[in-house]
């Protein structure tokens, strides 16, 4: 009785379910609880009836579901189902595993198990209880998507807190040689000559006269002497 089905809702939150007894009742359809479901030493116990349609025929059921994890796989879980038919005390039993299978947003479960069974169950051809099993883990699963998609809804994604960068030493500002200042001295303008133009302009006048006026006294010098010496 292998059959898979997808829901898209995270496995995390699927997983929860079947670790809860009444949310898991809630999610198996057909499933009239004759006791509240409870917590058992390993997993969920329901103890209830269960209506199964196969074909033109509808079978009532009434026994105790227990849940466990598995052993040897992971995320995976072991239903173990005894009973007996609410018609005639036909015993049934069941072994049922469940493979959760991660898919990102969405969750495949592999639906896997056997089927001991006597009276009306027995009778039933091995299409019927097929198609009557394919039908249930089908209504299961939209039942389990319409119990989580509002919790699914209302996550809110994980805040991974940001470490603030740690402030970068400013850049140190480039070091600019100082240019070389270029100080054009002027040329000295030659030196000019001594005195002023009016006293240039002077000077050649008074020098001719300078030496007529010096000629003139050495000459009465010579004339003076040359008389000391005729009157002697």
């Amino acid at each position: 009785m292998a059959y898979e089905v997808v829901v898209p809702i995270p496995v995390r939150l699927v997983w929860g379910v079947f670790h809860d007894p009444a949310r898991l009742a809630e999610c198996v359809p057909g499933l009239s609880s004759d006791e509240p479901p409870r917590q058992g030493t390993e997993g969920p116990v329901l103890t209830g009836r269960l209506r199964l349609r196969a074909g033109n025929t509808t079978i009532t059921y009434r026994g105790v579901v227990a849940v466990a994890e598995a052993d040897d796989l992971p995320l995976a879980l072991v239903a173990t189902a005894e009973g007996a038919e609410a018609r005639g005390d036909a015993p049934v039993k069941a072994l049922l595993t469940v493979r959760l299978d991660d898919e990102g947003t969405s969750t495949r479960l592999v639906f896997d198990g056997s089927l001991t069974a006597q009276g009306r169950t027995a009778d039933l051809p091995a299409e019927q209880l097929a198609a009557a099993w394919h039908r249930l883990a089908e209504r299961f699963a939209a039942a389990l998507t319409e119990e989580l998609a509002p919790v699914r809804d209302q996550e809110v994604p994980d805040i991974v807190p940001v470490r603030p960068a740690a402030p970068q030493p400013a850049p140190a500002a480039p070091v600019v040689e100082p240019r070389p200042r270029t100080v054009v001295v002027p040329a000295a303008d030659p030196e000019p000559p001594r005195g002023t133009p009016l006293l240039r302009r002077l000077a050649a006048p008074a020098a001719a006269v300078a030496g007529v006026l010096l000629a003139g006294r050495a000459l009465r010098r010579r004339r003076r002497r040359r008389a000391d010496r005729d009157a002697r």
